[in-house]
């Protein structure tokens, strides 16, 4: 080849190397106009719309239909009704008036006080005690994993369980007619009869427990003064009867009767004594019969010493003895009275802690279901549904303030 035609080829290499890497002329492109823009983000913001409605509304529904209708067991509800009646309410409206005519009336407070029971943790202790296991209903294998204890989301421990306990076990009061409606829900019907029985069971053992507390309580008092009034006149007894044994004497006051009567006696004896001898003296002088008179006479006067001597003026007189017998009767005396009044506070405190008495009547009894009413299916996706859609309707409002506020 020659050199002409080389350099030829060499420069045709050339050029088509330089209009290779030379650069090329930028297409023309079509300018964007605000329209344009505004429907590019409303496009956009379209499908966030899109996809948030399918998160909210969608997919929440199809999920509740999945469970509800696949997944989720049958429960069954037993419901019984209770109420509290004390006889010592005054209140007669309505349905007191029924009950007041069998002695009855409702107790409020007390109300509130087996309906706090009821819905306590010591009902779960008191349930296990008589053999009903509350962990053993809520965990029973019918159930589905989502609806038995404990939750997915807790561990299987006293505080889940009685907040599951809670969530099915419902106690409501109805003021105006004082009822309580127990309503137990489980997952067989057996579960549920037994549980609301054995509940209702347990809030009359503490209610008699309150009403043995209560009488003991009220008594408690009356019968300790009992005691101590028996005591004293036990206690006065015995030194009654040991005054009479060291004195020889029953009733010293008798006795000084007595003695007051012989010198009664002696004395009108020594009267009549004494106006014979003035007689004799005034008549004849010389009588033989005038010194045996004098001699009666001083007798009569000895003896009317003596007696008097017996009953006042020495240490050992029955004045004396009756001072202390009147001392020990009077105490024997009190203590009788207030043995008396005592016995009559303990039968007040008695009848007043029978007045007190609070009693729980069955209006209904716990009722053995027959079909499942839980859960409501129907009504369950509709109201997710619903707050699906709310949730949504929310964002949406904001969504679209934010999208004109930024226009």
């Amino acid at each position: 080849m020659a050199d002409s035609d080389l350099s030829q080829v060499v420069a045709g290499l050339l050029t088509r190397i330089n209009f290779l890497s030379a650069p090329r002329r930028a297409e023309p492109t079509v300018p964007v106009t605000a329209a344009d823009a505004i429907l590019r983000a409303s496009a956009r913001h379209a499908r966030i719309r899109r996809r948030v409605f399918q998160l909210l509304v969608i997919v929440p529904t199809l999920l509740a239909c999945v469970f509800y209708a696949l997944i989720a067991v049958p429960r069954y509800v037993s419901e019984t009704r209770i109420v509290v009646r004390s006889a010592s309410s005054i209140r007669m409206s309505g349905l007191d008036m029924l009950f007041r005519t069998i002695g009855l009336s409702k107790a409020v407070d007390d109300a509130y006080v087996v309906r706090d029971y009821l819905l306590s943790r010591d009902v779960i202790r008191d349930l296990a005690a008589q053999g009903v296991s509350v962990r053993d209903i809520f965990m029973s294998p019918a159930a589905d994993r989502l609806s038995r204890h404990p939750r997915l989301w807790r561990e299987d421990s006293l505080e889940s369980l009685y907040d599951f306990f809670l969530d099915r076990v419902k106690v409501i009061e109805d003021e105006a007619k004082g009822i309580l409606t127990l309503s137990v829900t489980t997952f067989t019907a057996e579960d549920a009869h037994r549980l609301s029985a054995a509940m209702v069971r347990l809030a009359e053992e503490m209610v008699n427990r309150m009403n043995t507390r209560a009488q003991r309580d009220a008594t408690s008092h009356a019968l300790e003064e009992v005691g101590l009034a028996r005591k004293e006149i036990a206690d006065a007894q015995l030194a009654l009867t040991a005054f009479r044994n060291a004195e020889a004497l029953f009733d010293p006051s008798v006795s000084s009767v007595a003695m007051y009567e012989t010198i009664g006696q002696l004395s009108t004896d020594l009267a009549y004594a004494s106006a014979e001898l003035s007689q004799v003296l005034q008549n004849s002088p010389g009588n033989p019969a005038i010194p045996s008179l004098r001699s009666r006479i001083a007798a009569l006067e000895a003896r009317i010493r003596l007696e008097r001597g017996a009953v006042a003026g020495t240490e050992t007189s029955l004045v004396g003895k009756v001072a202390v017998y009147d001392n020990l009767n009077l105490r024997r005396t009190i203590a009788e009275k207030r043995l008396t009044s005592a016995i009559a506070s303990l039968e007040t405190a008695r009848q007043e802690g029978r007045r007190q008495h609070i009693y729980i009547e069955q209006v209904v009894a716990p009722a053995l279901p027959d079909a499942p009413t839980e859960p409501r299916r129907v009504r369950s996706i509709l109201t997710i549904f619903v707050v699906g859609f709310m949730l949504f309707g929310v964002y949406w409002i904001l969504s679209v303030a934010a999208e004109e506020h930024a226009q």
